[in-house]
């Protein structure tokens, strides 16, 4: 064997944990590279904290799982275990209790390479691969691949590991700054996903040349769809609930009909087969009637207050500017609406539009919303103090530094005491005189993920990082509409400056609906979307981190095993059983 023979196999060892699916699935895809370039090799999956810990250490999964069903709580998790005081602890408390389980468990394993792809396993486990190898005269590589794209926590950054693979940049300046990596240990190449993704991205190649759509429509008629030749939405739950993904749907199955756009909207149920029975029974004519009934009553009790303190709490709004549509879009928003929401600025706008409604006795004073074909755009986090100055003036225009932000056009609006209340000119869209064709399908388990994604022309999901990098390796435009506070925050930000996708919050639906709309009635904003999305793709990132800790771990090897043979044959020159001639 040779130093850099790819024909000998590999046992890996990969350290993970069910705290979300895409640790398990970057394990996979990285495993089945490693027995693809590597004939023979054998991987396996270990939770050191759920096999090996004491508590609460081995409660992790479940603990987790009743975090993430409260984002609030997790939030508060995330923000305090996120610093170096508590990382010290952590670490300390769990190397008195499960270093020495969790090193024995590496042992029975007996790898070639140690491969961590979670925050929680990577100190401790870093300094048992250190005691195996000072112990056995074999050193022990260990690796950590961080299965977060933008914004990851600071228990993935252990400087005792041999190098780390990043998504990012956003993640590279965490390593320097949290980690205190070195450059020569940082590698940057992608988020490993499944490898169909790879399969099909090199199939698929520019999604919107000729060659692109006739490979997308042969797809469609692979899968068995209904329609081959419409525009064609993808719909991903997550971790919404039940009636924010319906909602979404209804919006946008309003929309499409309204703006005469015939399109199929594909709606992935999971374990939801109460959600996929009723899309199948739906009475679509009658959910639109009992939406437009709705839309005339918001319509007549004052959209005027219900607007802004839509954007604060989130809830619906009926509105259907695009300024409104874009309230929740980028990471400055969100400071607004906590900032509103902790401070006197919100007790205001809560207090006037509470004035508002009393005043009119529910009749809206007429004012007007300026529409434009996308979101309003915010400045980036992360300016200086002074330009992160908000202001709010008596008519509830948001300064943020040098940039306005008009929620409410008040500038439109008539202060004129003498006249009449008359109901706000809503801003609807313009309906179309031919009416869109619309079909919905609602989708169980999905097995061809790949597949659907290169089906669509636009995918509507949660902020996850798996899902956000598949899309993006298919050059698939992506709508988000919710995330898990903490690690998946960056990655709103990771797609609005990337210029291929928007967040919109799911709570408001027919916001999501629309923009989604303008996209698909919009070819040369669809074909930048989907370059922009191609840019920052990396459908064969698990092949390459693969190959990479591949041809060192087989160095390792080598070298431990040069040391063994050259070690056997010392000793049996010591005990006098190898002469001068070689022979015994």
């Amino acid at each position: 064997m040779t130093a850099s023979d790819s024909s000998t196999p590999l046992k890996v060892l990969f350290l993970s944990s069910d705290t979300g699916g895409g640790h398990r699935a970057s394990a996979e895809s990285l495993g089945g590279q490693f027995q693809e370039l590597f004939p023979g090799s054998q991987y396996n999956l270990h939770d050191i904290h759920t096999e090996d810990g004491l508590p609460p250490w081995n409660r992790l999964v479940d603990n987790y799982k009743h975090l993430s069903a409260h984002p609030q709580q997790w939030k508060m998790f995330y923000k305090i275990t996120n610093t170096e005081a508590v990382n010290v602890i952590f670490d300390t408390a769990q190397k008195m209790t499960c270093e020495k389980a969790m090193r024995n468990s590496i042992m029975e394993h007996d790898p070639d390479v140690v491969v961590s792809v979670h925050p929680m396993m990577n100190n401790i486990p870093a300094l048992s691969c250190q005691k195996i190898s000072q112990e056995t005269g074999r050193y022990l590589p260990i690796f950590t691949v961080v299965t977060d794209l933008a914004t990851a926590h600071s228990m993935w950054f252990c400087n005792g590991v041999d190098r780390i693979y990043i998504a990012s940049d956003e993640c590279r300046k965490i390593a320097k700054d949290r980690g205190n990596f070195p450059d020569h240990k940082i590698t940057q190449i992608g988020l490993p996903i499944r490898t169909q993704f790879g399969q099909q991205a090199e199939l698929l190649g520019d999604r919107m040349s000729p060659e692109g759509v006739q490979y997308q429509q042969s797809v469609r008629q692979n899968l068995g769809l209904p329609v081959v030749d419409k525009k064609t939405v993808l719909v991903m739950g997550g971790g919404e609930g039940v009636g924010s993904l319906s909602n979404i749907v209804n919006a946008l199955y309003m929309e499409f009909y309204d703006r005469g756009i015939d399109a199929l909207i594909l709606v992935v149920c999971g374990r939801n087969e109460k959600l996929k029975k009723d899309l199948e029974i739906r009475d679509w004519d009658a959910m639109m009637a009992d939406a437009r009934a709705k839309q005339s009553q918001s319509k007549a009790f004052g959209l005027r207050s219900l607007s802004f303190q839509s954007c604060i709490s989130g809830t619906p709004d009926m509105t259907t500017s695009s300024q409104q549509d874009g309230c929740m879009e980028g990471s400055v928003t969100q400071k607004i609406k906590r900032i509103l929401s902790s401070s006197s600025i919100g007790k205001i706008a809560s207090q006037n539009a509470l004035a508002d409604l009393n005043e009119i006795n529910g009749v809206a004073t007429t004012t007007k919303t300026s529409r434009s074909s996308s979101p309003v755009s915010l400045p980036p986090v992360g300016e200086q103090e002074d330009e992160d100055a908000i202001e709010v003036d008596d008519e509830f225009h948001i300064k943020i530094g040098k940039d306005d932000v008009n929620y409410i056009d008040s500038n439109d609006a008539e202060d004129d005491s003498t006249s009449s209340p008359q109901v706000r000119d809503v801003d609807l869209p313009e309906s179309s005189t031919q009416k869109g064709n619309v079909t919905v399908v609602g989708l169980g388990f999905v097995t061809k993920m790949a597949e659907y994604m290169v089906a669509a022309d636009v995918l509507i999901s949660k902020a996850g990082p798996g899902t956000i990098a598949e899309a993006a390796s298919l050059s698939l435009p992506i709508m988000l509409t919710s995330f898990l506070p903490g690690q998946e925050e960056g990655n709103v930000d990771y797609v609005v400056s990337g210029g291929f996708g928007a967040f919109i919050e799911d709570k408001n639906p027919d916001g999501v609906a629309r923009e989604v709309g303008n996209w698909l009635t919009n070819e040369e904003k669809a074909k930048e979307m989907s370059i922009k999305a191609k840019s920052w793709g990396a459908p064969h990132a698990a092949r390459d981190i693969a190959e990479n800790i591949g041809k060192i771990a087989l160095k390792w090897k080598y070298i431990n095993d040069e040391r063994e043979r050259l070690n056997a044959e010392a000793e049996k020159l010591k005990l006098g059983t190898l002469n001068l001639d070689g022979d015994e």
